[in-house]
């Protein structure tokens, strides 16, 4: 055991513990002090730790062992001593550590000071134990420390961080002494939590009180305008660094290439890159999404080809841009290449690639998926077993969707809007309207993409009056606005029961222009029901909008050829023409030896295709045989 001394170390002492510049030369120092039996070593101990403790960045879990072991053999450490060992923990892995010494130091008697308390509270946020950090902040105020500029701007930090930003701004205007630190956390704060506006403001505040601007204030303002897309604010950011001559580094030099890119100015994002002294795996990958961002998936793949270094965030830009542009196979392609070079993937890796499954309907490749998630991630997030959900749904596997939702510990809105939506789009009405009210009963608030998965299955199922009663409530009950998807699905829904006339003075009260899909479903029900008159003015309607797709013209030439209207068919066919409208080919697909093959009427383009149409015309042949050989043998038992 080793007891604190009343004699400080030396001055010889301390300049050879500030000498030791790793743990191998500590240990050294450390062994050289006990076999040698030196006076001094009980005064050293708490520097000792200090010097272990300071350690922790280069020499890693092993500093931080050898610092407990000798707090350990510390019969009464002093308030130094705790601190030394409290902000150790409080940048490990292992925060909570740094909260029981905390608790351990009050057990003692000793009052944490404006050096300890900062740490305390860092310690709580990295943990997330919120209780803690407002007990903390209790302690705090106890102890008169509140106007401590450091102390004040760890509290504003932890609240910003638990997401209590009206938390934050209020202790943030109370603060007393506030410094460019406050300032930055609480614009960082905003930003991050998507509130731009908010983040905005308060740099327009924190400019009139003549505040000292820093290169994390400007990076937290550039960070804010590419979130929202507001490249007006970010370019005055942009000026205001030029005119104000500061300093571009790599944060900086990155977060302009960020903010450009997201808000689609490719030209500037790819000057401020080629401005760049220093270059990173950041800068670059910004670029990889800028690209995507500006509609040029190929120009970002050869990118990515070109980057000297790559990250799994590299990989997951270029999966995800596969993904966004509806490229499932690419996307594939890209992930068994990254697991080929021994890449370990996240959870938004394996998100991308689920979305990428569902999109092609790849549901071996997302077996294997959810079965790596097994493997890899003892605890997975909600988002990430919410990507799984979708996944089954849209590969057909709503029984195994459904069975994994209810074992999931916890569900958000997100969770439930999966599932509804997945059994709307399977046709299972009764059993979509059955989750609804279970999602209710469970107090969640259904959104409006609850309500248009809800009122797709009424529409698909035939259930009016439920469809009628929902879309009333959504409004009044759950304060959810109707938007233009959801009077599509009443429109839809009114269509198919016959109730045309209503269907149309829905239209005309609709509070915005109806769109392509709204009467795209009047006159899909007009085509059912075989009203003409409706159609034709429906017809009218369409033909004065802008991006109507080839499907709906082919469905308008069905509805004039099922009711005899030949020239009105005609002149729609020649109009298709002048516009050189065509209808998209429809692509099937089929899972053969794990692997997804499409193809389309009269496809060619299949590298087996030769091989294909050689198996399909014998197999008619055959079934034209066979045809013969049971007609031949009805006659023969006839006669």
């Amino acid at each position: 055991m080793l007891a604190l001394g009343a004699v400080p170390a030396s001055r010889h002492l301390r300049e050879l513990l500030r000498r030791c510049r790793s743990v191998r030369h500590l240990n050294q120092f450390h062994a050289h002090l006990l076999v040698g039996g030196c006076s001094t070593l009980l005064a050293a101990a708490s520097q000792l730790l200090a010097s272990y403790c300071a350690l922790l960045g280069e020499g890693g879990h092993g500093a931080l062992c050898y610092a407990r072991h000798l707090f350990d053999g510390i019969p009464d450490p002093d308030r130094f001593v705790y601190n030394s060992i409290i902000r150790a923990y409080s940048n490990s892995s292992c925060p909570q550590e740094a909260l029981r010494l905390h608790r351990g130091m009050l057990g003692r008697g000793i009052l944490p000071n404006e050096f300890t308390l900062p740490f305390v509270v860092k310690a709580c946020t990295r943990a997330q134990m919120w209780e803690h950090a407002l007990a903390t902040h209790a302690l705090v105020v106890k102890l008169g420390l509140l106007q401590q500029v450091f102390v004040g701007n760890a509290l504003l930090h932890s609240y910003a961080v638990a997401w209590s930003l009206g938390d934050s701004r209020r202790f943030f205007d109370e603060m007393v002494g506030r410094n460019v630190v406050s300032w930055n956390t609480m614009i960082g704060g905003y930003a991050q939590s998507g509130q731009t506006r908010e983040a905005l403001t308060l740099f327009g505040e924190m400019r009139n009180q003549r505040q000292l601007i820093d290169e994390f204030t400007l990076a937290s303002l550039l960070f804010a305008c590419s979130q929202e897309g507001n490249l007006e604010f970010g370019r005055l950011v942009h000026c205001h660094m030029l005119v104000s001559g500061s300093r571009v580094d790599l944060i900086l030099g990155n977060a302009l290439v960020d903010m450009y890119g997201k808000c689609g100015d490719l030209w500037m994002a790819r000057r401020c890159f080629d401005m760049m002294p220093l270059k990173n795996v950041v800068s670059w990958t910004s670029m990889l999404c800028a690209q995507a961002k500006h509609g040029s998936v190929d120009a970002a793949r050869d990118w990515f080809d070109q980057m000297p270094e790559r990250n799994i965030v590299s990989w997951n830009a270029m999966i995800s841009c596969y993904v966004h542009d509806g490229r499932s196979r690419e996307a594939l392609d890209l992930y068994n290449n990254m697991q080929s070079r021994g890449l370990t993937p996240d959870e938004v890796t394996l998100v991308a690639v689920l979305s990428a499954c569902g999109q092609s309907g790849n549901l071996t490749f997302g077996k294997m998926v959810h079965h790596c998630i097994r493997e890899s991630f003892q605890n997975p997030s909600v988002t990430l077993v919410n990507s799984l959900l979708d996944m089954y749904m849209k590969c057909g596997q709503v029984d195994t969707a459904i069975g994994l939702f209810s074992e999931m510990h916890t569900k958000n809105v997100i969770s439930w809007n999966v599932i509804i939506g997945g059994l709307a789009m399977h046709g299972r009405a009764q059993d979509t309207v059955m989750f609804f009210k279970s999602m209710v009963c469970n107090s969640f608030l259904p959104d409006e993409i609850t309500f248009v998965g809800l009122l797709a299955a009424c529409s698909h199922g035939g259930l009016l009056e439920a469809g009628q009663y929902y879309f009333d409530t959504m409004r009044q009950v759950y304060s959810v606005q109707h938007e233009i998807e959801h009077y599509a699905c009443m429109v839809d829904l009114l269509g198919r029961r016959g109730h045309l006339e209503k269907a149309v003075d829905l239209i005309k009260d609709m509070p915005m222009k109806p769109d392509v899909v709204v009467w795209g479903a009047l006159l899909g029900a007009c085509r059912i029901h075989g009203n003409v008159d409706i159609g034709r003015q429906v017809i009218k309607q369409l033909l004065e909008l802008e991006g109507i797709s080839g499907s709906l013209f082919v469905l308008i030439s069905n509805l004039l050829y099922e009711t005899h209207q030949w020239k009105d068919m005609k002149r729609l066919r020649k109009l298709m023409k002048e516009w050189g409208t065509r209808k998209d080919m429809g692509v099937s697909s089929i899972e053969v030896c794990n692997s997804i093959h499409e193809f389309g009427v009269e496809d060619i383009r299949h590298e087996s295709s030769k091989e294909i149409y050689a198996a399909i015309d014998q197999l008619s042949c055959n079934l034209v045989s066979s045809h013969i050989l049971v007609v031949q043998s009805e006659e023969l038992f006839e006669e």
